[in-house]
């Protein structure tokens, strides 16, 4: 007989991530350290976990990346299909913790996909992209301002920037 899959919510801040599988919750720091224990302690569970997470502006990526290489499945699904899971559910109220046990019921529920490597390398490959696009716009716009503005003008800014630790008046 198949094990079955449990579903490990986890709720991605800033400086902290909150956890919920079944009873339990915990919390990890979002860093390095964290992710090492979160994955150790998954581990030890006795049965096979899949992890549910929302995406958080960027602030989910090194863990997901530490859980694939760790070999556990993961997925990240959009936030506003958990909310209106919570809603649907009756869970009105939202902190970390409550939205960590939310995930996890979403998981069970409606058991998303799970992500691969090759779909993060994706999205970070889309960000880069974005960004130079965005670099390239502004880089043409400086362009186009320098051109218009005399040349003693641009001689007094740039005497700024070689002298740096001098105020301008």
């Amino acid at each position: 007989m198949k094990e079955q899959l449990v579903y490990l919510g986890v709720d991605i801040a800033k400086s902290h991530l909150d956890v919920a599988i079944g009873n339990e919750k915990r919390r990890f720091t979002n860093e390095a350290l964290g992710h090492g224990q979160l994955i150790k302690w998954v581990k030890r569970l006795e049965k096979p976990v899949q992890v549910i997470c929302e995406p958080s502006g960027g602030y989910e990526r090194v863990l997901v990346r530490a859980l694939l290489g760790a070999q556990l499945k993961v997925s990240l699904v959009p936030a506003n299909r958990v909310r209106q899971f919570a809603r649907a559910a009756g869970i009105l109220a939202k902190t970390d913790r409550i939205d960590a046990e939310v995930l996890c019921a979403f998981g069970e529920a409606m058991r998303p996909q799970t992500i691969g490597a090759s779909e993060l390398e994706q999205e970070h490959l889309r960000e880069l992209e974005s960004q130079r696009r965005h670099l390239t716009h502004l880089l043409v716009m400086e362009q186009n301002r320098a051109a218009r503005v005399s040349d003693v003008c641009v001689a007094e800014i740039k005497s700024q920037f070689d002298q740096p630790d001098q105020k301008a008046d």
